[in-house]
């Protein structure tokens, strides 16, 4: 199996484990009752409390800075993921990097998530073994569109490709939230 999908697998369930409990699912029907928004810092703050506690007992970091390459980007130093994260018995100094998006409204997120994917051909070789790169982006749910489709067309006419067996999609329990990973 490659690495992009034993790290997806990983990712996916870490997720998938951490959008299950309860006390987040409260703080989500606060977020949607309330029309709070900027809320990402907390998530990222709820994200690493969860990884810290996590049995599996990731290594992690916050917005490691990967240097661009000057001939590829020109505006900007660092590409700086929210998450480094690294599982137990991987080898040394290999992670993958998992950024985090949150908007209201589906096609911006994953606008932004697309965005931040892209920018991922422009790092430096590091002294840190980037294994893979995900985004993971949470919206209000909207039945109405098929995500996949969305996903897709969005990547179109970019370097990336979708992935249907590298994405998970799925609500949130008990909210009006979905989140998607890819």
């Amino acid at each position: 199996m490659k690495k992009p999908q034993v790290d997806f697998e990983y990712v996916s369930e870490l997720l998938e484990i951490f959008f299950n409990r309860r006390n987040l699912q409260s703080a989500f029907k606060v977020i949607a009752a309330q029309e709070i928004t900027g809320w990402e810092i907390w998530f990222q703050v709820e994200f690493a409390r969860f990884l810290t506690e996590h049995e599996s007992e990731p290594e992690w970091s916050r917005e490691y800075p990967f240097e661009f390459d000057y001939r590829m980007e020109k505006d900007r130093s660092f590409l700086r993921p929210d998450f480094i994260i690294r599982k137990k018995h991987w080898a040394a100094d290999r992670y993958l990097a998992l950024e985090i998006k949150q908007h209201q409204q589906l096609g911006n997120c994953i606008t932004n998530m697309i965005s931040d994917l892209k920018k991922v051909a422009k790092i430096r070789k590091s002294e840190i073994d980037l294994r893979s790169y995900w985004a993971l982006g949470i919206f209000q749910t909207d039945d109405d569109i098929d995500l996949p489709e969305l996903i897709e067309s969005k990547m179109s006419g970019t370097a990336l490709s979708y992935h249907e067996s590298r994405t998970a999609i799925s609500n949130i329990p008990g909210t009006v939230f979905s989140y998607a990973l890819f």
